[in-house]
Protein backbone atom coordinates (compact mmCIF):
# COMPACT_ATOMS: atom_id res chain seq x y z
CA UNK A 1 0.00 0.00 0.00
CA UNK A 2 2.90 2.14 0.76
CA UNK A 3 4.67 1.23 -2.32
CA UNK A 4 1.50 2.61 -4.44
CA UNK A 5 1.20 5.84 -2.49
CA UNK A 6 4.87 6.74 -3.34
CA UNK A 7 4.37 5.68 -6.92
CA UNK A 8 0.98 7.86 -6.91
CA UNK A 9 2.90 10.94 -5.51
CA UNK A 10 5.68 10.45 -8.07
CA UNK A 11 3.32 10.54 -10.80
CA UNK A 12 1.90 13.49 -9.34
CA UNK A 13 4.62 15.27 -9.31
CA UNK A 14 6.36 14.03 -12.80
CA UNK A 15 2.72 15.09 -14.33
CA UNK A 16 2.36 18.92 -12.25
CA UNK A 17 5.98 19.74 -12.78
CA UNK A 18 7.03 22.00 -16.38
CA UNK A 19 9.93 22.28 -18.49
CA UNK A 20 10.50 25.87 -17.03
CA UNK A 21 10.13 24.29 -13.64
CA UNK A 22 13.10 22.15 -14.27
CA UNK A 23 15.16 25.16 -15.50
CA UNK A 24 14.33 27.06 -12.03
CA UNK A 25 15.15 24.40 -9.69
CA UNK A 26 18.65 23.33 -11.66
CA UNK A 27 20.66 26.52 -10.39
CA UNK A 28 19.71 25.69 -6.85
CA UNK A 29 20.62 22.08 -7.44
CA UNK A 30 23.88 23.32 -8.91
CA UNK A 31 24.60 25.61 -5.60
CA UNK A 32 24.14 22.75 -3.61
CA UNK A 33 26.47 20.75 -5.24
CA UNK A 34 29.17 23.02 -5.08
CA UNK A 35 28.26 23.87 -1.34
CA UNK A 36 28.48 20.30 -0.27
CA UNK A 37 31.47 19.33 -2.09
CA UNK A 38 33.59 22.47 -1.99
CA UNK A 39 32.54 23.14 2.04
CA UNK A 40 31.16 20.53 3.40
CA UNK A 41 33.34 17.32 1.42
CA UNK A 42 36.27 19.74 0.90
CA UNK A 43 36.57 18.41 -2.67
CA UNK A 44 36.94 20.23 -6.16
CA UNK A 45 33.20 20.42 -7.14
CA UNK A 46 35.05 20.36 -10.99
CA UNK A 47 35.39 16.76 -11.76
CA UNK A 48 38.21 15.91 -13.64
CA UNK A 49 36.02 14.67 -16.54
CA UNK A 50 35.40 18.71 -17.27
CA UNK A 51 39.15 18.93 -18.31
CA UNK A 52 40.61 17.61 -21.93
CA UNK A 53 39.83 14.18 -22.50
CA UNK A 54 42.45 12.05 -23.13
CA UNK A 55 41.09 8.48 -25.41
CA UNK A 56 42.24 5.43 -24.30
CA UNK A 57 43.09 4.35 -27.66
CA UNK A 58 45.74 6.74 -27.24
CA UNK A 59 46.72 5.48 -23.39
CA UNK A 60 46.66 1.85 -25.09
CA UNK A 61 49.03 3.32 -27.84
CA UNK A 62 51.22 4.28 -25.19
CA UNK A 63 51.44 1.71 -22.90
CA UNK A 64 52.26 -0.90 -25.71
CA UNK A 65 55.06 1.81 -27.06
CA UNK A 66 56.15 2.10 -23.69
CA UNK A 67 56.29 -1.86 -23.11
CA UNK A 68 58.37 -2.48 -26.50
CA UNK A 69 60.68 0.11 -25.93
CA UNK A 70 61.48 0.50 -22.06
CA UNK A 71 64.42 -1.76 -21.09
CA UNK A 72 63.62 -2.31 -17.72
CA UNK A 73 60.77 -2.76 -14.76
CA UNK A 74 60.37 -0.10 -12.86
CA UNK A 75 59.50 -0.49 -8.51
CA UNK A 76 57.01 2.11 -7.36
CA UNK A 77 58.87 5.55 -6.29
CA UNK A 78 58.48 6.40 -2.84
CA UNK A 79 60.06 9.75 -2.12
CA UNK A 80 62.51 9.73 1.07
CA UNK A 81 61.31 9.87 4.59
CA UNK A 82 63.59 13.22 5.40
CA UNK A 83 63.07 14.84 2.20
CA UNK A 84 59.43 14.46 2.40
CA UNK A 85 59.30 15.67 6.10
CA UNK A 86 61.62 19.01 5.14
CA UNK A 87 59.13 19.85 2.41
CA UNK A 88 55.88 19.21 4.50
CA UNK A 89 57.23 22.01 6.44
CA UNK A 90 58.88 24.41 3.73
CA UNK A 91 57.05 23.47 0.19
CA UNK A 92 59.29 26.53 -1.64
CA UNK A 93 62.80 25.53 -0.11
CA UNK A 94 65.15 25.14 -3.23
CA UNK A 95 67.67 22.67 -2.07
CA UNK A 96 65.20 20.62 -0.84
CA UNK A 97 63.52 20.49 -4.11
CA UNK A 98 66.75 19.70 -5.57
CA UNK A 99 67.62 16.94 -3.72
CA UNK A 100 63.94 15.89 -4.57
CA UNK A 101 64.74 16.03 -8.03
CA UNK A 102 67.60 14.31 -7.79
CA UNK A 103 65.96 11.32 -6.25
CA UNK A 104 63.46 11.67 -8.90
CA UNK A 105 66.33 11.15 -11.61
CA UNK A 106 68.21 8.60 -9.41
CA UNK A 107 64.72 6.39 -9.22
CA UNK A 108 65.12 6.66 -13.17
CA UNK A 109 69.26 5.56 -13.74
CA UNK A 110 69.95 9.80 -14.15
CA UNK A 111 72.22 11.77 -12.07
CA UNK A 112 70.33 14.75 -11.12
CA UNK A 113 73.53 16.87 -9.79
CA UNK A 114 73.95 18.75 -13.32
CA UNK A 115 70.64 19.56 -13.72
CA UNK A 116 69.94 23.23 -12.52
CA UNK A 117 66.58 23.63 -11.07
CA UNK A 118 64.90 27.05 -11.25
CA UNK A 119 62.03 27.97 -9.35
CA UNK A 120 59.46 30.73 -10.05
CA UNK A 121 56.00 32.02 -9.25
CA UNK A 122 54.74 33.08 -11.95
CA UNK A 123 51.24 34.31 -12.75
CA UNK A 124 51.64 34.78 -16.54
CA UNK A 125 52.92 31.43 -17.48
CA UNK A 126 50.57 28.19 -18.56
CA UNK A 127 52.56 25.51 -17.13
CA UNK A 128 53.69 23.54 -14.29
CA UNK A 129 57.13 23.25 -15.58
CA UNK A 130 59.41 23.26 -18.41
CA UNK A 131 62.76 21.44 -19.25
CA UNK A 132 65.37 22.08 -21.79
CA UNK A 133 67.94 20.07 -22.59
CA UNK A 134 70.94 19.06 -24.58
CA UNK A 135 73.39 16.47 -24.23
CA UNK A 136 75.69 18.44 -21.73
CA UNK A 137 73.05 20.78 -19.79
CA UNK A 138 70.06 20.88 -18.69
CA UNK A 139 67.44 22.88 -17.24
CA UNK A 140 64.05 22.33 -15.37
CA UNK A 141 61.55 25.05 -14.42
CA UNK A 142 58.87 24.61 -12.11
CA UNK A 143 56.53 27.32 -11.31
CA UNK A 144 55.51 26.75 -8.15
CA UNK A 145 51.90 28.37 -7.56
CA UNK A 146 51.30 28.59 -3.78
CA UNK A 147 48.29 26.20 -4.57
CA UNK A 148 50.41 23.78 -5.48
CA UNK A 149 50.28 20.78 -2.81
CA UNK A 150 53.09 18.62 -1.92
CA UNK A 151 51.95 15.76 -4.59
CA UNK A 152 51.37 18.29 -7.15
CA UNK A 153 55.10 19.18 -6.93
CA UNK A 154 56.12 15.44 -6.68
CA UNK A 155 53.68 14.97 -9.99
CA UNK A 156 55.39 17.98 -11.61
CA UNK A 157 58.66 17.25 -11.36
CA UNK A 158 58.20 13.50 -12.20
CA UNK A 159 56.80 14.34 -15.35
CA UNK A 160 60.06 16.38 -16.46
CA UNK A 161 62.51 14.21 -15.23
CA UNK A 162 60.43 11.69 -17.51
CA UNK A 163 61.39 14.31 -20.22
CA UNK A 164 64.99 13.71 -20.01
CA UNK A 165 64.41 9.83 -19.64
CA UNK A 166 62.69 9.47 -22.90
CA UNK A 167 65.22 12.05 -24.38
CA UNK A 168 68.38 9.65 -23.66
CA UNK A 169 66.07 6.24 -24.38
CA UNK A 170 64.88 8.05 -27.77
CA UNK A 171 61.23 7.36 -27.06
CA UNK A 172 58.89 9.57 -28.40
CA UNK A 173 55.96 10.09 -31.09
CA UNK A 174 56.06 12.66 -33.46
CA UNK A 175 52.87 14.58 -32.86
CA UNK A 176 53.83 17.28 -29.56
CA UNK A 177 49.87 16.35 -28.03
CA UNK A 178 50.59 12.36 -28.17
CA UNK A 179 53.90 13.37 -27.22
CA UNK A 180 53.11 14.95 -24.02
CA UNK A 181 50.41 12.30 -23.03
CA UNK A 182 52.99 9.81 -23.54
CA UNK A 183 55.28 11.38 -21.13
CA UNK A 184 52.21 11.61 -18.54
CA UNK A 185 51.86 7.25 -19.12
CA UNK A 186 55.46 6.75 -18.83
CA UNK A 187 55.59 8.69 -15.43
CA UNK A 188 53.14 6.24 -14.37
CA UNK A 189 54.53 3.49 -15.91
CA UNK A 190 58.37 4.28 -14.40
CA UNK A 191 56.83 3.79 -10.46
CA UNK A 192 55.33 7.33 -10.23
CA UNK A 193 51.66 6.50 -10.71
CA UNK A 194 50.21 7.52 -7.29
CA UNK A 195 52.21 10.62 -6.95
CA UNK A 196 50.86 11.52 -10.79
CA UNK A 197 47.06 10.26 -9.05
CA UNK A 198 46.90 12.84 -6.16
CA UNK A 199 48.81 15.49 -8.06
CA UNK A 200 46.49 15.53 -10.86
CA UNK A 201 43.71 16.38 -8.57
CA UNK A 202 41.72 19.06 -9.57
CA UNK A 203 42.31 21.96 -7.82
CA UNK A 204 41.64 25.41 -6.38
CA UNK A 205 42.48 28.19 -8.80
CA UNK A 206 44.32 31.49 -8.45
CA UNK A 207 41.10 33.46 -8.60
CA UNK A 208 38.20 33.02 -7.26
CA UNK A 209 35.55 30.40 -7.99
CA UNK A 210 38.66 29.20 -10.46
CA UNK A 211 39.58 25.36 -10.64
CA UNK A 212 42.22 23.74 -12.75
CA UNK A 213 44.92 20.59 -13.10
CA UNK A 214 48.08 20.19 -13.91
CA UNK A 215 49.06 17.52 -16.35
CA UNK A 216 48.11 16.14 -19.62
CA UNK A 217 45.73 13.11 -18.41
CA UNK A 218 43.07 12.87 -15.28
CA UNK A 219 43.28 10.87 -12.37
CA UNK A 220 40.54 7.85 -14.26
CA UNK A 221 43.66 8.01 -17.26
CA UNK A 222 46.16 7.36 -14.21
CA UNK A 223 43.89 4.32 -13.12
CA UNK A 224 43.16 3.09 -16.83
CA UNK A 225 46.95 3.07 -17.64
CA UNK A 226 47.48 1.32 -14.29
CA UNK A 227 45.15 -1.30 -15.23
CA UNK A 228 46.43 -2.00 -18.31
CA UNK A 229 50.09 -2.69 -16.78
CA UNK A 230 48.80 -5.05 -14.94
CA UNK A 231 46.75 -6.74 -17.30
CA UNK A 232 50.42 -6.75 -19.24
CA UNK A 233 51.94 -8.20 -16.15
CA UNK A 234 49.46 -11.42 -16.08
CA UNK A 235 49.62 -11.97 -19.92
CA UNK A 236 53.57 -12.21 -19.18
CA UNK A 237 53.36 -14.64 -15.89
CA UNK A 238 50.94 -16.69 -18.23
CA UNK A 239 53.52 -16.74 -20.94
CA UNK A 240 56.07 -17.78 -18.56
CA UNK A 241 54.33 -20.52 -17.43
Amino acid sequence: MQEVLRLDKLRYFLYHISFYDILEILPYIGLAYFVIRRFILHKSPVPSSAFGKVSKELLRKCVAFLNKREKRVYEEYMVPEDILEALKVNLRDEETLKALLCSICAHLGINGDFIKLVVIDELMTDWAGQISTDLAFTTIRLDLRKRYTLDTVIAVLAHEAIHLHLYYEGIHFKDTWENEVLTDTAAVYCGFGEYIYRGYAVMQGDFALSYNKVGYIRQEDVRYIQELMEEQRKDENRDGL
